[in-house]
This record gives structure tokens, sequence and C-alpha cells, in this order.
């Protein structure tokens, strides 16, 4: 008797052995190397899905708001730009990069725009902000809620500071929000070096009977001349460092938010318990990471996908290989080939 449970049992092991197996088998004939979507797609798509520039966090039912900023591109060349979200539109925008193009011979793009202040001067307002959080608060809904206070971008301390860089700044002393206390005027430049700077300390603590010593002092900005010989600046601690490891403001030139999904669209997802295909409708950027984490191995695109560039033309991919391409050479799609 106990030799036939033994035979049972090693029977039964052997069906579950062999299930297993099949399962496995059959979930791999679902997912045919072609359809199946590589990590390093993977990391495109959320790169993809989670880069926004701070041109698309306009909302330009917020009447009446004044928006300052820069174009800055990946090497640092930059160019001031305001322009009030009541008389403002795409074609206007592209004046203006014209514009900027014929005084400088240099080809911005709405992806280089970056938002330094925003001030609503309508029924919500008057309010300015300048934090990244504010600012998309604020465009959510065109009212002021919360903090409305006007930070100094994240700043830097002097012993943080490059003095074999060129440019200048100006230190402050104390919080991290305006008023400002400026121990000088005019900016120090930084081929004065350390001393310089505790010089004019020195001069200040003198004036004002204090006793500040140079480790209080912060840098939130830092100007300096471009490659292409344009007025350009680091702001806040993010970008002053990035200036400050090579002497340049540089950033990976696909690093940009110039291509992107037009939704909604359908993706396949394998049922693991029962190897089912279940077809799921993808309405957004936040679904669609929600479904690649963790279980990428386990979707598959329905194609054709259509793509979204920067200036609004459509781009239809047809296979893994042709989204991956398009994503990698997301720089290409920044330019407007009208001019």
């Amino acid at each position: 008797m106990s030799h036939f449970f033994k035979i049972l049992f090693i029977v039964v092991c052997l069906l579950g052995v062999l299930q297993s197996c099949s399962s496995e088998e059959t979930t791999i004939e679902t997912i045919s190397r072609e359809d199946r979507i590589s990590s390093d797609l993977v990391t495109k798509i959320i790169k993809t899905t989670t880069s926004r520039n701070d041109y698309s966090l306009i909302n330009f039912d917020c009447e009446n708001v004044l928006i300052a900023g820069d174009f800055i591109n990946s090497q640092g060349d930059a160019a001031e730009h305001t322009f009030n979200t009541s008389f403002w539109n795409d074609e206007l925008m592209l004046d203006a990069l014209k514009g900027i193009f014929s005084e400088t011979q240099i080809r911005f793009t709405k992806d280089d725009f970056h938002i330094e202040i925003i001030a609503d001067f309508g029924t919500n307002g008057p309010g300015i902000l300048n934090t990244r959080d504010n600012v998309i608060d604020y465009f959510e809904d065109c009212s002021f809620e919360g903090n409305t206070t006007f930070f100094h971008p994240e700043p830097v301390t002097v012993s943080e500071i490059n003095y074999n860089c060129s440019g200048n700044a100006k230190y402050f002393i104390g919080q991290n929000f305006f008023p400002d206390v400026y121990i000088t005027e005019d900016a120090i430049p930084l081929n004065g070096g350390v001393d310089a700077v505790q010089e004019a300390l020195s001069a200040y603590n003198l004036a004002n009977n204090s006793t500040y010593s140079i480790e209080e002092l912060k840098v939130s900005q830092v100007n300096f001349t471009s490659p292409e010989g344009t007025d350009s600046r680091a702001i806040g601690k993010e970008e002053i460092m990035n200036y400050f490891e090579d002497c340049m403001l540089d950033r990976d030139i696909n690093d940009n938010d110039c291509i992107n999904f037009k939704y909604p669209f359908v993706m396949n997802k394998i049922n693991l318990q029962t190897d089912e295909i279940v077809p799921i409708t993808i309405n957004n950027d936040s679904e669609l990471n929600q479904d690649f984490f963790g279980q990428f191995e386990n979707v598959t695109f329905n194609y054709p996908l259509t793509l979204i560039t920067l200036n609004g033309d459509e781009i239809v991919v047809t296979s893994n290989k042709d989204l991956e391409k398009a994503l990698t050479n997301s720089a290409d799609y920044c330019t407007n080939d009208d001019w």
C-alpha cells in the first residue's frame, strides 16, 4: 500500500512539473520575441512619460498671467522672454523664436523655455510665484492657494563654488526667501576667488555693525557668458552645480519633452494564471507607468501607436523597434521644420 502512495506521489509531482512547463511554454509562445518589451525600451518609455518641460505646464485658460523666463538650450545659451497668457499662442511663440534666431543665430525651441516667475494680475491675484511646485499647483485651477512666498531657488554655499569658472554672483545672508539681504549691490566676479568675497563681507559687517561669517553666505544664481556669447545664468543648486562641474551649463540633448504618446490606446496584458490575453485601455502617462512597474514582461503594445511631437506633428509607429528608435531620437522632434 505504501508503495502505491509513493508511485502516486511521484506521478502527481511529475504532472505538476509538466503543467508548470506547459504554462510557461504557453506564455512564451503568446509573447513573441518581436512583441516582448525590452528593459531598455521600458526605461525610455518611463523617461518620456515622466518628463515635462516648463512650457507644457502653462494653462492658457489662466487669464492675464505674466510669465517671465528664459530659453536655455543644452549647451547653456540663453535668451530672456516674457509674455502674457491672455495675449499668447503657439503662433506668437514661433514668431518669438524666429526673432531670437535672427538676433543670435541660435535656434531655441519651446522645450528650452524655463519659467522664472509667474505674476497673476487678474481677479485671482495679485500674486507672484517662482518655485516649480507652486507654479504647477497654480496652473491646475488658476488660483493662489497654499504658500505663495517668493523663494530663492535652492542656493549653494561658498564652499561649493568653483572659482575657476568665469562669471559672477551675488551673495546673500540668512533666509531663502525675499526680501534679500545682499552683501553688495553688484555681483562679485568669480575670478576674484574667495578672498574677494571675504573682503566684501568684511566691508558689509563694518558698515552694518554685524558679525556674519563667510559660512553663512549663499548664492542662488551665477551669471556667465555662454559658448555662443549670450548672457546666461545658472539658477538654483542643481543648475549651479552643473555649471561648476565643467564651467558649462549643459545637459544631455535627449533630456527633453519633445515626443509623447497620443492617448487613448490599447495594450495587451497576459493573465499569468490563465495565459489569457486581456486588452486594457491606457488613457494617460500615469496609467502607462503603472502598467510598466515590475510587470513589463507581461504586457505588449497593440500597434500601431501614435506619438505626438512638441510641435503637434503625429508619428505612427508599428513595432517596438520603431518606438524605441523614435524615443531614442527624441531630440530630432524638438525643432520646427517650418523655419
